[in-house]
């Protein structure tokens, strides 16, 4: 199978997995099985694991970086600008006037964010290697009872959830600094958002937009009266969970996340941002190849087959100097 065939696959097996892939009947997920059975030589045994496993990892790499890629396209838009570069690439972004913001990157690991001056219109932001590991018992391969596209997709969506994770603490540390007149809470009404958005606005010298969850989106509509909305906008409502207009001003979502290995989400679900509009507020670089390689297990006694996945990957908030946060508690 030729590298386009292969991430055509990889993607369906992602997104459509049980349904029909081939003529013959197969699935996604057992075309991908059968792919991988196949560089195995049809034999599910040590020696020809060990004669063909960096095949797999190559099918492995491709079937873990397409999905991410696709995933993060379609997740980001609207509020994030998304680059998948090749490595030695610059990771190059551009603002439309630096003079209205700063970059704040977050690193890795460290849960802190680096916050950077902006002297041109455009800037870079590094990327630095996140990965995991996983593994398989070998009994388990040898029954041939290894659900490779399954694995596949936890690691891409892995991906994907730590890349959300990076941009909800981004956030979250961004934009917490704000006082009077800028801030509202206690008993916000609508008129009151509009009110904070056009001072916003003229400060800035800009339109705004709201940004926030769904959830905290949704409580913008339940700011009005429900009842006097039309059939179309109730639809949108239900449809949605949230309008993407209200008097004038634009709603944007921001996907919610957990907190890094916590059941906690890592954004306010009352909190609503309100800031200049027409600009991607987070930028998100992922650089060079997803590697798949086996780990080390010369410590190990343990009777299992053990990969590591990483790819390296960069994450920045556009910190604007001038914004607006209201906390609807309703």
């Amino acid at each position: 199978m030729d590298m386009k065939n292969l991430k055509a696959l990889s993607m369906e097996a992602f997104l459509h997995g049980s349904k029909q892939f081939s003529e013959d009947g197969a699935t996604a997920n057992d075309a991908l099985r059968n792919l991988i059975n196949e560089k195995l030589g049809g034999q599910n045994n040590i020696h020809s694991w060990n004669r063909h496993k960096e095949d797999v990892f190559e099918i492995l790499e491709v079937a873990i970086q397409e999905p991410v890629a696709k995933v993060l396209r379609n997740e980001l838009d609207g509020f994030a600008e998304y680059h998948d570069n090749a490595i030695g690439d610059k990771n190059e972004f551009r603002v439309t006037d630096p003079k209205v913001f700063r970059v704040g990157r977050i690193a890795g690991g460290a849960n802190n964010m680096r916050r950077q001056t902006l002297t041109s219109k455009t800037f870079t932001i590094g990327t630095e290697w996140f990965g995991d590991s996983i593994y398989v018992e070998y009994e388990q391969f040898l029954a041939g009872m290894v659900d490779w596209s399954e694995m596949v997709n936890r690691i891409a969506q892995a991906f994907v959830t730590r890349i959300q994770e990076l941009i909800a603490e981004g956030m979250q540390q961004a934009y917490t600094a704000v006082k009077a007149p800028y801030k509202l809470s206690g008993s916000v009404t609508l008129d009151n958002l509009v009110a904070l958005a056009n001072r916003v606005s003229i400060k800035a010298n800009r339109p705004v937009a709201l940004y926030g969850t769904k959830t905290a989106l949704a409580k913008v509509a339940a700011l009005d009266n429900v009842q006097l909305y039309s059939g179309d906008m109730k639809n949108e409502l239900n449809q949605n969970g949230y309008l993407g207009m209200v008097r004038g001003l634009k709603l944007i979502e921001i996907p919610q996340a957990f907190k890094a290995n916590q059941d906690e989400f890592a954004l306010d679900d009352t909190k609503v941002l309100v800031l200049p509009a027409n600009e991607s507020i987070v930028a998100v670089a992922t650089e060079g190849q997803t590697e798949v390689y086996e780990s080390d297990q010369t410590a190990s006694t343990a009777m299992q087959m053990e990969m590591s996945i990483r790819r390296k990957l960069g994450v920045a908030v556009l910190e604007y100097k001038v914004y607006g946060v209201a906390e609807l508690t309703a």
